[in-house]
């Protein structure tokens, strides 16, 4: 197990400046549709990052022992069973690509009039759908990674790869 669940996990530093929303629509419960466990373990520190990017200039990545965050836009609809896969994957993310203790998403799939939010917290995932695609916006899907050590090439791609060609 992970000791002592979530105590922690949730704390805030004081000069946090993470939006707080109001609840999470029912609260942690099962993943719903798309792979259950999406998520990795970690040790239950949840401090917000800031965002600093590891890419050295020769291209090889640089693992710092640091929790910090990074993002991802990206335009174009996500394939349903590739969004699937990958969130499993995410869920036993091996220890040389990093540990990943939050993930935040508004994501846009193909053939679904509404934005889906994913989140997770170590080891608990929760899914919903947010207000419609209004008529002509574009769809773009944005996801953050907070966590330590990860390795941003191999989010990245796997994160391209289950978008529509």
């Amino acid at each position: 197990g992970h000791g002592g669940g979530h105590e922690g996990g949730h704390g805030h530093e004081e000069n946090c400046a993470e939006e707080h929303g109001s609840g999470h629509g029912g609260g942690h419960g099962d993943a719903g549709g798309h792979g259950g466990d999406a998520h990795a373990a970690g040790n239950g520190s949840a401090a917000a990052g800031t965002g600093h990017g590891h890419s050295s200039a020769d291209g090889k990545n640089r693992h710092d022992n640091r929790v910090n965050s990074f993002s991802i836009v990206r335009d174009g609809e996500i394939t349903p069973k590739k969004l699937g896969a990958w969130m499993q994957m995410l869920g036993q993310l091996k220890p040389e690509h990093g540990t990943i203790f939050r993930i935040k998403a508004i994501l846009a799939i193909k053939d679904h009039p509404f934005k889906h939010v994913f989140h997770a917290v170590m080891d608990v995932s929760d899914e919903d759908d947010a207000g419609p695609w209004a008529e002509g916006e574009k769809r773009v899907s944005k996801i953050v990674f907070i966590g330590k050590s990860m390795d941003q090439e191999f989010l990245r791609k796997g994160f391209e790869a289950i978008f529509e060609p």
